[in-house]
């Protein structure tokens, strides 16, 4: 079977395809023959050596991604899962595979309404999107949300979530102009380029001058100070990542006047769906009934084969694409 595999950081070049043997399952774990490989940008950061949690080299990219396939074998201690399945799953030892074993508490059913595709993007993204949205921002009908990066894999579901969730009103950010339309038609009141720089002043404009109840926020450095200065009083800042990967550190009296009776709530996908499987469970089937019923729409319109995952890793490191990009071994 073809792997990606990553020997020494740095640039879309150090990714290597190569040739294994398929891995067997084994007590409580799954073997899945995978249809879709979803990518995030925590994996870029991996591959360049600037993610938080470094990858013990050589390795395996794809460190708790995501899968959507089939099942082809099942390991002793497995009652919950049978061959042939259509599921998805988190894979904790890298997922850029044409055939991965998972540990069977990882493993989550999948319609066959919805493509490998979509499914591969509402495992973390829309969790991501759904949770952040739902329990810890604690939304309520009629907030004011800020989404930044809305054109992303989880902001342009992060948008139509909170739609249907019953926000008041969406502001939506892209860093360029081209990702307007998209991020329009998903359903966002307003878009703000965060490139901009009096980006602030716009949401505090179309807010009375009061802020976002709610602000999703992954980029960090100075759209993560500037977001603080854009949330309302009592108002909830869900932080889950640093594409920017900025490593300020926060001088914490200064942090108290920017505050002012705000929330920084951190959200980490991986440890909540290995510390939570219940209400990951219930998100997700949520997530289902929202897709079926044409009220949630993955965006997927970035597909490579897993033999380019160099470009796929080029053109998500370039901040051009939209979604949810996918490899397909």
């Amino acid at each position: 079977m073809k792997v990606v595999r990553l020997y020494e950081y740095g640039g879309p070049e150090v990714i290597k395809v190569e040739e294994e043997s398929t891995p067997i399952a084994g007590i409580h774990e799954v073997l899945i023959r995978v249809q879709a490989i979803g990518l995030n940008y925590a994996e870029v950061q991996m591959r360049k050596g600037t993610y938080p949690y470094p990858l013990g080299l050589p390795a395996i990219l794809g460190q708790w991604g995501v899968v959507a396939g089939i099942v082809v074998g099942i390991g002793d201690g497995v009652t919950h899962v049978e061959v042939g399945m259509s599921v998805i799953a988190q894979v904790p030892q890298g997922s850029y595979a044409e055939y991965v074993v998972v540990p069977a508490l990882f493993i989550f059913p999948a319609p066959k309404e919805i493509t490998p595709a979509q499914a591969t993007a509402l495992l973390t993204q829309g969790q991501t999107a759904y949770h952040t949205l739902k329990f810890a921002g604690r939304i309520q009908p009629g907030d004011t949300v800020l989404i930044h990066a809305a054109a992303g894999g989880v902001g342009s579901l992060a948008v139509q979530l909170a739609k249907a969730l019953h926000a008041g009103k969406v502001i939506a950010t892209v860093g360029t102009s081209t990702k307007q339309e998209l991020v329009r038609s998903l359903g966002a009141d307003i878009i703000i380029n965060y490139s901009e720089p009096n980006w602030i002043q716009q949401v505090l404009d179309h807010t009375e001058g009061k802020g976002a109840d709610i602000v999703l926020e992954m980029v960090g450095g100075q759209i993560l100070e500037g977001s603080l200065r854009a949330l309302a009083p009592f108002g909830r800042l869900v932080y889950f990542g640093s594409a920017s990967a900025s490593t300020e550190k926060w001088d914490f009296v200064n942090l108290l006047q920017v505050l002012e009776n705000k929330s920084i709530i951190g959200f980490n996908i991986a440890h909540f769906l290995t510390s939570f499987p219940e209400l990951a469970k219930e998100g997700l089937e949520h997530l289902y009934e929202l897709v079926s019923m044409n009220r949630l729409n993955p965006v997927v319109k970035h597909i490579f084969p897993l033999e380019n995952a160099s470009e796929a890793h080029a053109l998500l490191e370039s901040r051009q694409t939209v979604g949810t990009v996918i490899l397909q071994p």
